[in-house]
């Protein structure tokens, strides 16, 4: 494969979606509804909703076995042509990562991980790249990822962090785009006014700042620290799992064709909100068309 336009860097695995009722408690059993398996991980869910998009992309991160869980895996990410799995460790003794999801009905997600923390993970080193404008980090590690986005910055790269929420975390000044839930926000800094929080990491970073909002408006704030709003479609939802990376990957799939950031964002809530229509983070892909028509309906309101 030859050059790549966003390299994916951190969490690869499965996703094992259980829907139920409600969530267990001692007195109560709970008897699950379905059970499925899907990709899983961060990187490797923005990984492919952009390779399904059209758009060349790398992978790497931590390794994956040769179990079942991982043959299984590397069979969903093969049949992805624009994917490029060459930098995707895959070793004989672990077992591959994964994560056991309740689904709730609402669509809410809670995750009980397994292996992710202590299984091997392959260093970043810039020659990954591979001319790719974009790295797409998520921070579900240790120390390897905060040399990534290092790295990648120097490289030239602009680096997309999902998650970076501390204004005092390390990787804030090396990211470009932060891609934040305001939900995960509120259950770290209690009472916090988000938005604000937005701007402040914005006066850190000088990088553009993003926050979702499940189905409230999502707040923006640009390089120059101008903010507006994107009121994200009204759907139906079924499964969470993956949203925001599908929204990372609308993102970027808008920023690599040039389009402006309004337009990018809304094509990211696009993909988002589609993706909450089905189960598993990568499974049921939209077609770009259907993304596209979505985004089209979206309001974008300066604030």
């Amino acid at each position: 494969m030859g050059a790549l336009a966003v390299f994916c860097y951190g969490e690869i695995g499965v996703d094992n979606i259980i829907q139920v009722d409600q969530l267990p408690t001692p007195e109560l059993a709970v008897f699950p509804k379905s059970e499925s398996y899907h990709i899983g991980g961060a990187a490797a869910n923005t990984a492919v909703w952009l390779a399904h998009m059209g758009v060349p992309a790398g992978l790497a991160g931590n390794a994956i076995g040769c179990d079942a869980y991982g043959e299984r895996l590397w069979g969903w990410l093969e049949s992805h042509p624009l994917l490029d799995l060459s930098l995707v460790e895959r070793r004989e003794a672990i077992p591959t990562p994964f994560t056991r999801a309740l689904v709730t009905p609402d669509g809410e997600r809670s995750f009980l991980i397994f292996h992710y923390p202590q299984t091997p993970k392959t260093p970043f080193q810039p020659t990954m790249l591979r001319g790719a404008s974009y790295l797409a980090l998520d921070l579900y590690g240790g120390p390897e990822r905060l040399d990534a986005a290092r790295k990648a910055v120097q490289a030239g790269a602009q680096t997309v962090t999902g998650d970076v929420i501390w204004p005092e975390h390390a990787a804030l000044p090396f990211t470009s785009i932060a891609t934040n839930s305001a939900s995960y926000i509120r259950s770290v800094f209690p009472g916090i006014d988000v938005r604000q929080h937005a701007r402040r990491l914005q006066a850190i970073s000088r990088g553009i700042v993003i926050t979702t909002d499940g189905g409230e408006d999502i707040f923006v704030v640009d390089r120059q620290g101008s903010a507006f709003t994107v009121t994200p479609p009204r759907v139906s939802v079924i499964d969470a799992t993956g949203a925001g990376d599908a929204f990372r990957a609308g993102l970027l799939f808008g920023l690599l064709r040039g389009l402006d950031l309004p337009r990018s964002v809304c094509l990211g809530a696009a993909a988002g909100a589609l993706k909450v229509g089905f189960l598993g983070a990568a499974t049921s892909l939209p077609e770009l068309p259907e993304i596209e028509a979505l985004a089209d309906t979206i309001r974008v309101q300066p604030v």
